[in-house]
């Protein structure tokens, strides 16, 4: 519960940037480093926050996957700039898997147009790369009208039959733990299945996904090769990371922007 007015401020300040720290908050209530903590200690207790490295980001829960229009919307460059740096991990001759999702739809649009093959399990990735020499493997199975995506079980059993040198995968959140975490069971067996069967994985995540949780845990953060996200490294407990390279990507809207107007159609 809240127990003073500077929890409520706390609070206040969450709703409205979204994430705060320690050093900065006891700057503007002057007090002590160890007083912010105890407040934020007892707001994460209450369930009004979530503890995070050094500050702390309003606590979020998923109950359910954001429409494709909706999750296409949001960060939209931010995306883009992900994406600039995941293709950097694209070498001729590969197989690479793309997951499901808004930001690998923008690794796709920036793909070599030849001398790579690509597994995808969404309908819209797949149209997309069409047009161009790759050649195209697309999962089997039931289509969710809702993301244009085939996560049961026959595309699960189709992806084990594969070998893929490179996986590029999203989530919908990413739990305090570092958990990769999705509301649908499926979604949960196809991204596991990606992950075991690739040589090497990629983990392709903004921001905003980080510190919420939802139903399904599918897996820790820290079995991945490589995590390209714009957080911030100083908002991430490395601790907990073990083994990882991560790719800060430093996105700004304008240099996507015109980054985007480069980028070849397919």
């Amino acid at each position: 519960m809240v127990t003073n007015q500077r929890q409520v401020m706390i609070i206040e300040l969450l709703n409205e940037k979204g994430s705060v720290n320690v050093e900065e908050l006891a700057k503007i209530f002057n007090v002590s480093k160890m007083t912010v903590r105890r407040d934020l200690d007892s707001l994460q207790e209450a369930n009004l926050l979530q503890r995070t490295h050094g500050g702390a980001i309003l606590n979020k829960v998923l109950l359910h996957e954001m429409a494709y229009t909706e999750k296409a919307e949001e960060n939209a460059y931010v995306k883009r700039c992900i994406a600039t740096r995941a293709i950097e991990y694209v070498k001729k001759n590969m197989t690479i898997f793309l997951d499901a999702g808004t930001t690998t739809y923008e690794i796709a649009r920036r793909l070599p147009k030849r001398g790579i093959r690509i597994i995808t399990n969404d309908l819209r990735i797949a149209s997309l790369l069409m047009s161009t020499d790759n050649e195209i493997i697309i999962l089997g199975g039931t289509v969710l009208k809702e993301t244009g995506s085939v996560t049961d079980h026959y595309a699960q059993y189709m992806l084990r039959s594969l070998h893929i040198d490179l996986s590029f995968l999203g989530t919908s959140s990413v739990d305090h733990h570092y958990y990769l975490c999705t509301p649908e069971k499926d979604r949960q067996a196809i991204k596991q299945t990606a992950h075991e069967t690739s040589k090497k994985n990629i983990l392709v995540v903004d921001s905003s996904k980080f510190f919420s949780s939802s139903l399904y845990k599918i897996l820790p953060v820290n079995t991945f090769d490589v995590v390209i996200s714009d957080l911030s490294p100083n908002n991430l407990d490395f601790s907990l990371l073990d083994n990882i390279e991560y790719v800060h990507a430093k996105c700004k809207e304008n240099e996507v922007e015109k980054d985007d107007k480069n980028t070849t159609s397919m």
